[in-house]
């Protein structure tokens, strides 16, 4: 169902219920006061009655009969009886409506006062009368023909007004719900029209106060996301096709040069080994995009273990010195009283990688290939700092650094893919760690890695 069809019916629903209630109490309380005021004219006729035909000497019950039968005011089959203290009819100014009331109705009315009874369309009510020497009971019934004319008429007319009213509702509603959901279909045929050709169309957040502004701002948000991450893939595919093209177009190369004709085993020995280096090069590729898309999509699979961050940065030093005998690695750590604090929850392999992709760019990019670490624990942080004294990011490159195959202008000639960086956000965002940078030109670069200690974990 529509939100338009359902905002109508909801609608209608809420106002009919409203306007039943008060039009069932409008013919409530009418029926009551029809019947209060039926009650307090035959109560005023028994009354009358009683007085003329007990206290006044002169009326006599034939006098009475034809009075009461020519009143003006006479009701629709009215009939007035008195009942002395023996239950004897002493008068009835209508023989042909006789109510028959019991001796037990009788002497009800004597020990209350009052009675009232409703027999269909007839309502009568007995009353006692008590002179200086007797009780009487006396009785008036009649049937209320216009009162009860007009609490149908009444009845007529609130259902008609009940049935009208829900029509002009359901038309209100339904023009109502239309222009309350007017800037939300002109929001579904705007997103309708955007592709990924036109990612850059923004939605009209009209005055930016509203709900329908709250959404047009949080879809055009989206919308930024969305563009971010679309042209991200577009530049990484672009990146990585590069990165595997140019390794595959050499080894071509060289094999179609070095099969053109018979060649020396020294010559077949250098070509081998050149196209060996290239295949581990695109073996590098191809194991850091492996590892970015295993983080992307895999990450609740990778087991986490706690480990001594001072004793994997120790491991990750040997381990890069290894490689590199050139490089030159300085660490400072800075212990706590307590080793527990040393402790984090980490997947050692991915951590390993991430240390060693930051402390391998520190030596790569400085001349003197060093790189200074710093371990600080304080309290629920354990702190990571390694500077290098190398040619430095610009603030313009600073931004990008994370990205996928992106590399700063200045480093355009030392070797690399652009992976490392990316790689190492992806396993530290994984640990709940961040990372800042800090970095001037021809001076040096500082990454400083935030991990959590495993007591908060």
């Amino acid at each position: 169902m529509r939100i338009r069809t359902r905002l109508t019916l909801q609608f209608v629903g809420i106002v009919a219920i409203i306007v039943f209630c008060s039009h069932l109490a409008i013919y409530y309380f009418s029926a009551q006061y029809r019947e209060n005021q039926f009650y307090d004219r035959l109560r005023d006729k028994a009354s009358t009655t009683a007085e003329l035909l007990i206290k006044v000497d002169a009326v006599s019950a034939e006098l009475l009969k034809i009075i009461d039968q020519n009143k003006k005011d006479l009701l629709y089959q009215e009939n007035v009886t008195v009942y002395n203290y023996l239950n004897e009819i002493l008068y009835t100014n209508n023989d042909a409506e006789d109510f028959g009331a019991t001796p037990e109705f009788l002497d009800k009315i004597r020990l209350e006062g009052e009675q009232r009874v409703d027999s269909g369309d007839v309502e009568l009510i007995g009353i006692q009368y008590i002179d200086d020497y007797n009780r009487f009971v006396v009785t008036a019934s009649a049937i209320d023909k216009f009162g009860r004319q007009k609490m149908q008429n009444l009845r007529n007319v609130l259902i008609g007004s009940f049935v009208l009213i829900l029509i002009i509702v359901a038309v209100a509603g339904w023009i109502y719900a239309g222009r309350a959901l007017r800037p939300i279909s002109k929001i579904v045929n705007k997103v309708n029209t955007i592709s990924a050709t036109n990612l850059s169309t923004r939605l009209d957040e009209g005055n930016k106060t509203d709900e329908i502004a709250l959404l047009s701002a949080t879809f055009n948000e989206m919308l930024n996301r969305i563009e971010t991450t679309f042209q991200l893939q577009k530049t990484f595919v672009a990146n990585a096709s590069h990165e595997l093209k140019n390794p595959l177009t050499i080894i071509t190369s060289q094999v179609e040069v070095i099969l053109l004709r018979e060649r020396t085993p020294d010559e077949y020995r250098e070509t081998l080994s050149s196209v060996l280096e290239d295949v581990r090069r695109l073996n590098q590729v191809s194991l850091r995009l492996l590892d970015l898309a295993r983080l992307s999509s895999e990450e609740t699979k990778i087991e986490l273990r706690p480990l001594r961050i001072d004793e994997l940065i120790w491991k990750c030093k040997e381990e890069l010195l290894e490689k590199h005998p050139d490089y030159k690695v300085t660490f400072t750590p800075d212990l706590p009283e307590e080793e527990r604090q040393l402790i984090i929850q980490a997947n050692e392999d991915l951590l390993t990688t991430a240390f060693l992709n930051v402390m391998d760019n520190a030596c790569k990019f400085s001349a003197d290939h060093e790189v200074i670490i710093n371990l600080q624990s304080r309290g629920s942080r354990n702190i990571v700092s390694f500077r290098d004294k190398g040619v430095g990011i610009s603030e313009t490159d600073l931004p990008n650094i994370f990205q996928p195959f992106y590399r700063s202008s200045n480093v355009l000639s030392v070797a690399g893919h652009g992976i490392g960086l990316s790689l190492v956000e992806k396993i530290l965002k994984f640990h709940k760690a961040t990372i800042e940078i800090h970095s001037k030109i021809n001076v040096g670069s500082t990454f400083t890695i935030t991990i959590p200690a495993a007591s908060i974990l």
